[in-house]
């Protein structure tokens, strides 16, 4: 009899939804920071005002820091740029030229699967 080999992962792995979601947040990104900063500004806020700032600020204050964990400092620039600043796609190209542009698709790739490991580790996908 042979004995049954299981392999435990340290942390789950990242599924397509994970991915899907995590790229939504990275498009939202801007709009949602801004409703952040302007709702942290006011005084009073409504039951509903409350839950959004709240949910809102959690998630940002996720997305840059699972941006800061990457450890590529090329790829987390180019992240930072895309998303966090909201440069859109074709301007990001012109800014990394030296690399072909599917180079650059594949990098995006790579960093929405990195912020979306992270984000699942710290509970937030």
């Amino acid at each position: 009899m042979g004995a049954a080999v299981v392999q435990m992962e340290f942390y789950e792995s990242v599924t397509e939804e994970d991915r899907i979601t995590t790229k939504t947040l990275l498009r939202r990104y801007i709009r949602m920071r801004k409703i952040v900063d302007e709702l942290g500004s006011c005084d009073v806020l409504n039951e509903k005002q409350q839950i959004i700032y709240e949910d809102w600020k959690f998630k940002t204050e996720n997305i840059e820091r699972a941006i800061r964990v990457i450890v590529d400092m090329e790829l987390r620039a180019m992240m930072e740029y895309r998303f966090m600043k909201g440069n859109p796609r074709k301007a990001a190209v012109i800014r990394w030229n030296r690399i072909h542009e599917r180079t650059f698709d594949r990098r995006i790739v790579d960093g929405v699967e990195s912020v979306a490991s992270t984000l699942k580790l710290w509970g937030v996908v």
